[in-house]
């Protein structure tokens, strides 16, 4: 899983009717699927397991942008945590992207405001 962070936010910015964990659910689903325009409810069901958008917003609510900026190591993952949420290591990596895309968006909007 490779996602190109400047681009999502980029995306993620010219959604600015979506809130910034919305955006940057669609603006992740839209690199990983290759597909554009997704609304919301593509985006959730391309990524597959709609768990990993509930997970992306608990942790953009529980961590901040410092501590989501450290890179999704999947060795170092609470098994407890993934499977309370049923998601692999994976699906984790990609809800930890989102979450840290969401504050980036969001940081952002705040400045161009």
């Amino acid at each position: 899983m490779s996602i190109d962070r400047n681009l999502a936010v980029q995306r993620a910015l010219a959604m600015a009717d979506e809130s910034p964990l919305d955006a940057a659910t669609i603006a992740v689903a839209e690199q990983l699927t290759e597909k554009d325009n997704l609304t919301l409810d593509e985006a959730v069901a391309a990524l597959e397991n709609n768990q990993i958008a509930e997970l992306a917003g608990f942790l953009t609510e529980t961590k901040t942008c410092k501590e989501l900026e450290v890179p999704c190591d999947t060795s170092g993952l609470d098994h407890r945590q993934m499977v309370e949420w049923e998601v692999d290591p994976r699906d984790y990596c990609i809800a930890h992207e989102i979450a840290l895309l969401a504050h980036m968006t969001e940081r952002k909007r705040e400045n161009l405001e």
